[in-house]
């Protein structure tokens, strides 16, 4: 990625200066390879580049939980991820950063954990909707928005009529009161 996740545009050089390991936690990573019995680093795996210590040309990425679950957190809860599930994140993770065990913090990453439908049988049996006996007894109204701006809408309003399964369209924008959409239903339903 070559944006922070906070870039603005109109922002010149908007990652000049910006260091990501510091030389403290590059000595502490350093002293606990050592600790750990690394005796030789090959060199054709671990690198040293601009403050940052490379393996396999991915950042390594120290003992740090606070740095680690935020770098998962990114690509995994921003919208261009797509909301992934683990062996995604994963993937993304692991273009650019190493540590040992990055699968296991992934997996251990709780957001989808909290999130996840309840597997329970519902409370109250379910039933359908009535079938609609006559014209307009029963419709659904939608906005489709965040279109690309087209002669200056930017939204579709979708009335959708439930007993002969009818669609109408109606171009709008996003700004749309709620006057106004009594007025486009009006004029145009």
């Amino acid at each position: 990625m070559s944006r922070k996740i906070d870039w603005a545009e109109g922002v010149e050089r908007d990652n000049k200066n910006q260091v990501i390991l510091k030389k403290e936690w590059l000595v502490k990573i350093v002293e606990k390879m050592k600790k750990a019995g690394v005796k030789t680093l090959r060199e054709e795996e671990w690198q040293i580049e601009e403050e940052l210590v490379l393996k396999e040309g991915r950042v390594y990425v120290p003992k740090d939980e606070k740095l680690r679950v935020e770098i998962i957190r990114l690509y995994h809860d921003t919208p261009i991820a797509g909301h992934g599930r683990q062996w995604k994140t994963v993937e993304l993770v692991i273009r650019n950063y190493w540590w040992p065990g990055v699968t296991k913090e992934v997996k251990r990453y709780d957001q989808c954990q909290r999130i996840k439908n309840r597997a329970e049988m519902p409370a109250v049996k379910l039933r359908p909707n009535q079938v609609p006996k006559r014209l307009w007894q029963h419709i659904s109204v939608d906005f489709i928005t965040k279109l690309p701006v087209s002669k200056g809408h930017d939204s579709i309003l979708v009335v959708c009529n439930r007993f002969p399964k009818m669609l109408h369209f109606v171009v709008t924008t996003e700004k749309t009161t709620a006057k106004g959409l009594a007025r486009l239903f009006r004029d145009n339903i």
